[in-house]
């Protein structure tokens, strides 16, 4: 009877340690998860790209001269022939468009459109008073002394301490983005290089479209060296 006793006995201790085992057999208890905590970890790395941003994205010429008679200009109206007009003004060293440019190291280059009359008809060609039509070249003012002709036009850019320049419908070097010469861009490590820029139109000597509304676009580009 004694001998039963203890085989129950040892039947009923291998029981319960066989129930508190662990599901992989591991004699020990799983252990208790607590709380966590984390850090997150920033990262910066060089810029590989090159962009430019202009502002504002619309501007609106005036300060305009020249013309003649019934035609002269206005304050705020080209006449002609050869009348001019202003984004800003080189006098009283006003420079409204502000260029910013921004990534690895480059150029920015620069470029204008014909200018659109309102109603779609004929447009003014950009021209410019140096070069020659040859080729991809410059499209050559027509008019006398070197002045667009007709249904022509020429468009400058200029900023201060740095000379006036005439845009074409290439891109080139923008000369007025960098003061010291030229149009490299080279800003500090993660910064930007910021140029202020006018605009100086000079209008055809006659027109065929009679529109009293037109519009052209300056285009900035980002360039690699």
């Amino acid at each position: 009877m004694r001998n039963a006793v203890i085989v129950v006995v040892a039947i009923l201790i291998v029981l319960f340690l066989f129930a508190r085992a662990p599901a992989d057999g591991s004699p020990h208890d799983t252990p208790q998860t607590g709380p966590s905590s984390s850090t997150t970890g920033h990262l910066s790395v060089v810029p590989t790209i090159r962009s430019i941003t202009v502002s504002p994205g619309s501007v609106q010429f005036g300060g305009c001269t020249g013309g003649s008679g019934a035609t002269d200009s206005t304050q705020r109206a080209m006449g002609y022939p050869n009348g001019s007009c202003y984004v800003g003004s080189i006098t009283h060293q006003s420079y409204p468009i502000t260029v910013t440019y921004s990534g690895l190291p480059g150029e920015v280059y620069v470029t204008g459109t014909n200018a659109v009359p309102a109603d779609g008809g004929k447009q003014w060609a950009l021209c410019s008073p140096q070069g020659t039509s040859q080729g991809n070249g410059p499209t050559l003012c027509s008019g006398g002394e070197g002045l667009p002709g007709q249904d022509q036009y020429w468009v400058e850019n200029f900023a201060q301490g740095a000379n006036s320049a005439v845009l074409t419908t290439t891109a080139a070097c923008d000369q007025e983005f960098d003061t010291g010469g030229g149009c490299t861009a080279s800003p500090a490590e993660f910064s930007k290089q910021t140029q202020h820029e006018g605009l100086l139109l000079t209008g055809p000597k006659t027109w065929d479209d009679h529109s009293t509304s037109w519009t052209m676009t300056v285009t900035w580009t980002a360039i690699g060296p």
